[in-house]
This record gives structure tokens, sequence and C-alpha cells, in this order.
């Protein structure tokens, strides 16, 4: 789908987040009550609660802490319960397409604030089999009746685009070392470790070519934002949104007409910055859906950050460290700072507010003007990208 048109202006206000863990010691709704109502202390000039009138709960499966019906228990406990409120799921990119759903509105004067909450308490179900029981239903019927898991779809994605284009396991594994290291600086993180290139390739096979540590962990956390569309009510350095794109594609990644490619991520992003004005050479940092070590490689291609096929040089030559021209995920992304699922986008959004206001600490990347954020739901079958400037 491709937007038209040029973004009003609805800004990020405010951004809270939860410590990223493995096996948190609260409770989905104690982690959703911290984020919502911590929010608001987050804003440079004030907001109560009462000032929101939209509320957007983002969640992807009540098998993950055991909880719906969400929107009016944020509205309970931020004390207004005269917001209109519901909840989204969009698989993984559930975060993303609540900021999208909410600029939507924001933008078309139906409501002037909006509270975002994403959450997700992964550890819940007990053990890492039924947590991928439940995330396999995200993919297609077929898919998932012959109990194809995320790692083994990601896995033939790797295999074609690594045959075709010549990339290594190597090359997998320095995304996985970057972000690693990445993690380092964000006390929010789950994963605060560095790792080697060996360390990579010595952990196992889950499904060849990818490893233990080619994957994102199962994840505990919780993240929300205040959106406006008068922002500089609020705050005197409001972040706006200049730019969306969301886009699909088939469920099944056999359906695909290119399984080495995240195609949702391309038209998204093409979407994204025909409305922004700006392309990838502009953007200060990305913040990108890096489920696995491979998705991260082909989305370079997709957001233009490389020609087709040449994805994986950045990593080798760089471009995407910390240091380099075009950092991709400073955050440690999902591989290292973590994937609770409803949260993610949420906590992505928040990752580049901080950034762009020069409040990042350790991670902060220098002189950040434009970030984006891609965040897709599956294998690919939905993305939404976000364009982001002071």
């Amino acid at each position: 789908m491709a937007e038209t048109g040029q973004a009003q202006s609805v800004g990020v206000v405010g951004a809270y987040s939860t410590k990223y863990e493995s096996r948190s010691q609260k409770e989905a709704h104690e982690m959703i009550q911290e984020v919502a109502t911590g929010v608001f202390k987050t804003v440079d000039k004030g907001m109560s609660p009462e000032e929101v009138d939209l509320i957007i709960v983002s969640n992807y499966s009540d098998s993950f802490g055991n909880i719906l019906h969400t929107a009016p228990l944020v509205a309970h406990y931020i004390g207004n319960m005269s917001a209109t409120g519901f909840r989204v799921e969009n698989a993984c990119a559930s975060g993303t397409t609540a900021v999208y759903l909410a600029w939507r509105m924001l933008s078309s004067g139906l409501f002037r604030n909006a509270l975002i909450v994403g959450f997700e308490k992964m550890s819940s179900v007990g053990s890492s089999a039924k947590a991928n029981e439940i995330l396999m239903r995200t993919s297609s019927p077929e898919e998932y009746r012959v109990g194809a898991p995320f790692m083994t779809l990601y896995a033939l994605m790797a295999q074609e685009y690594m045959s075709r284009y010549g990339a290594t396991e190597e090359d997998l594994a320095l995304v996985a070392v970057k972000n690693h290291e990445n993690a380092t600086r964000n006390p929010l993180a789950q994963l605060q470790k560095k790792i080697t290139v060996e360390d990579v390739l010595k952990s196992p096979y889950i499904s060849k070519p990818l490893k233990l540590f080619d994957a994102s962990p199962l994840s505990d956390g919780a993240a929300a934002l205040l959106l406006s569309s008068e922002p500089r009510k609020y705050t005197d350095t409001p972040v706006y949104i200049r730019g969306v794109g969301i886009a699909h594609d088939h469920p099944g990644v056999y359906q695909r007409a290119d399984i080495a490619a995240i195609d949702a991520a391309r038209r998204a992003a093409e979407a994204a910055y025909r409305m922004s004005g700006v392309s990838a050479k502009d953007v200060s940092l990305f913040e990108v859906h890096d489920a696995f070590t491979i998705a991260e490689i082909i989305l370079y291609e997709m957001l233009g950050l490389a020609p087709r096929g040449e994805g994986y040089k950045l990593i080798r030559e760089g471009v995407t460290s910390f240091t380099g021209s075009h950092p991709v995920n400073p955050s440690g992304g999902l591989k290292a700072k973590g994937h609770p699922i409803g949260a993610t986008g949420v906590g992505m959004v928040a990752e580049v507010f901080w950034q762009l206001r020069g409040e990042a600490g350790a991670r902060q990347v220098s002189g950040a003007e434009v970030g984006v954020v891609e965040n897709h739901g599956g294998t690919g079958a939905t993305s939404v990208v976000l364009v982001f400037s002071r």
C-alpha cells in the first residue's frame, strides 16, 4: 500500500520502556501499568492523562501474558475512562501498526493525543517449544500445518540469498557481533554481553545455515509512547513522523516471487521515503527488524542502503556499525536488545525518539537528525516503515 500526500505535524512527545528480560518478575498487567503511567513523566512540559483521547494497545497473543481487553485496563490505570481505546495485532509488526494507526487518526483530526502501549510476556508459556508453536500461527496455513518454525523459514531465505549472492555464515555472524556490542551500551537491553564471530560460528545449528546466535531471544517487556497533533504544546523538541508506509506480501515464504527478499519492506520504505522527501542516504540511523541475522542484511537492500545482492558488503565494511556512516540498530536490535513482540515496534520508535533528541546516552549516534524504523511481521508478510526527524 502506498500512502499519498504529506504527513501532518504529528509528533512523538514522550517515551518510556521497561528493561527487556528473559524472565521478568512482573506480571503482564504490572508492566502495562508501569509504562502507561510512566510515559507521562517523560513529557517536557507535562501532559495530563485527561488530555489523551485515544489509546491503542499492541500485543501479539494472549497466550503470552494471559490477558486481553487491555485498552480499558490502560484507561483505568491512567484514570481516564473517556478515551477511545482498542487493541491491535499484526504479528511482530503490531507495535508499529499501532503507531501507524495513531498517526492516521491524529493527522485526520479525529483525535488530538494518543497513548500507545505495547507489551508481551513470552516467558509465561514456560518453554521455547511452546513459544515457537504460538509464533508459527503467523505463518501461512500450509507452513503451520507442516510445523515449520520461523527459524526454518528464515533459513530458507538465508540459503537462497547466500547461494545467489555469495554471502557467508561469517557475514551473518558479523550482524550478531555488531548488535551484541551495541547492546552493551543500552541499559534496557536483554543481552548485554559482547560475542565474537567464533562464538556465533560455534553455536549449534538450529536450522542450517542459521545457528542459535543468529536468532533473537524470547523476551518480556513493555514500552509506551505519547503522540500529539499539537506536539509543541508539550515539548520544544518533538520528534515528527515525516513518512509512513505499510505493505504486505503472501503469508508463506514459498508463495513469494523472491524468497531472498522482504518485498513488503521495500514497498513500505518506498512509500515512507516518498512521503517524507528523504532517501536512505539522508538517514542518520536505522532500527530494523533483525529477528534473525539474515533479515538485517536483506533489509539493507530493501531500505535502499545497498544495491540488490550487496547488503552483506555493508556489514563487512563496517558501514552499519555504531561508528559507521549509517548505524543500524544502535539499541542492540531485536537480536540483543530483545523481542517482546507487542512491545518491539513501540520500543524501536522510542529508541529513535531518544536518539533524535540526543538522549540515548552511551549509544547516542552523533548528529542524529533523521531516523527510520522497519518492523515486520511473520517472515515479512507485513512491513511497517516510519521516517522520523526533528
